[in-house]
């Protein structure tokens, strides 16, 4: 189960700090940059820009322009100058002391150190401040992946599961939904497997918004893994998340149509498919539950052969074993 660390929960907007910036800009101030037109202002404008003006609120004493500062860099993976901003004010801002967490534990700006990455995430999940309670849900998260992964502090899936409980909290939509969508997988792990957990919590986070989770009950439904099965839930879900982008459901629509014979529906998932450049497979590899092996399965039929090459990057195995089935008329 490959996981990774929970985005900065934000207290009133989840967008970007540019593009909260750039809502204060007025085009005067905009066609000082060169580069931008009216109307149609380049990146490179907007983010000198809002650079400009994050460092004159630092000038001026505005403590959230540090942490702004910082946090345009971090959106910018400009993390050598986030880091060094996030430092500055780490024990006076928890929203940057959570940053220098993930970034210590996942060596992004610096050399990896998930010691220091725990220690942070300890503080906020013990502190009693009202500015770290946003970020406590998340920092639970993010410990419960460094007792799952042992890496930072001794591996104990007890513990891991103990932690994710307590962020997914009963499936709170204002809480760690990455964390209900890992018990989820989780439970689909563990020795013994629990289905119906494990369905449990992909339905808390499907409900709140989780993709991946979204596929994975499609695929639950299909087989009746946790739950009775029932093809129209399936098909409900595994449609829903194509639509958003989930590549793991589409592929499984793929071949759900394709082994009924409706070739134009499934050849149709499949171009739908290869079209999708930022791939949400839908579950992480090493999820436990019984899936069948494969991703884009008619990649090499009802779609170009100009297709073979991106089947490839996006599933090597899986378009190799199904070459070798083409070719000996398997499929």
């Amino acid at each position: 189960m490959k996981l990774s660390s929970e985005a900065l929960p934000r207290r009133r907007s989840s967008e970007p700090v540019l593009q909260t910036i750039s809502r204060t800009f007025s085009d005067s101030e905009l066609n000082k940059q060169q580069g931008a037109e009216i109307g149609n202002y380049s990146h490179t404008a907007l983010f000198a820009r809002a650079e400009e003006l994050l460092a004159k609120r630092i000038i001026d004493g505005d403590p959230l322009a540090y942490f702004l500062q910082g946090q345009l860099y971090f959106e910018e993976g400009w993390y050598d100058e986030a880091l060094t901003q996030f430092e500055k004010i780490k024990e006076t801002d928890f929203q940057a002391l959570y940053q220098l967490g993930v970034m210590y534990y996942d060596g992004l700006g610096t050399k990896e150190d998930p010691e220091k990455g725990v220690e942070y995430m300890k503080i906020i999940i013990n502190s009693n401040a009202p500015k770290a309670r946003h970020l406590k849900y998340a920092a639970a998260y993010n410990l419960g992946r460094s007792y799952f992964e042992g890496c930072g502090v001794k591996h104990s899936d007890k513990e891991a599961e103990r932690l994710w409980i307590i962020a997914a909290d009963h499936g709170n939509p204002k809480a760690s939904v990455k964390a209900q969508s890992t018990l989820g997988m989780f439970y689909s792990t563990s020795n013994p497997k629990d289905l119906k957990k494990a369905f449990f919590w992909h339905s808390e986070a499907c409900g709140n918004g989780s993709l991946e989770s979204q596929g994975i009950l499609g695929v639950m439904y299909l087989y009746g893994q946790g739950i009775c099965q029932n093809t129209k839930a399936a098909l409900e879900c595994l449609k829903e998340a194509a639509e958003r982008g989930n590549v793991y459901a589409q592929g499984h629509l793929v071949e759900y149509y394709y082994k009924r014979k409706c070739y134009t529906k499934a050849a149709a998932f499949a171009r739908s498919s290869l079209k999708v450049s930022n791939v949400c497979w839908g579950t992480p590899e090493g999820d436990g539950l019984k899936y069948p092996k494969s991703s884009l399965p008619e990649v090499f039929r009802g779609c170009p052969r100009s297709s073979d090459n991106k089947a490839c990057l996006l599933d090597p195995d899986v378009a190799s074993d199904l070459e070798l089935a083409a070719n000996h008329g398997r499929i």
